[in-house]
């Protein structure tokens, strides 16, 4: 079981996926333990996704305006 960010126990629970044997292959050559690795970046993958949503949701900044020329406050 693994442990999350409130020291709280997780159940995990097992998916049958279809990896390419190739990429299954290399990664092996990484780690030992494929399974967190995979865990670890759809995390990650899942968190990006979300900041940008969250980014495109946000009203965009107004340009402030330009006073006409010789009124600049210099």
């Amino acid at each position: 079981m693994a442990e999350t960010a409130g020291n709280s126990e997780a159940k995990k629970t097992n998916s049958d996926i279809e990896l390419d044997p190739a990429l299954l292959a290399e990664l092996s050559e990484v780690t030992n333990d494929p399974n967190q690795v995979i865990d670890t970046a759809i995390r990650q993958w899942l968190q990006r996704r979300a900041i940008k949503e969250a980014e495109r949701s946000r009203p965009m900044m107004v340009n402030p305006v330009v006073p006409p020329r010789g009124e600049w406050n210099d």
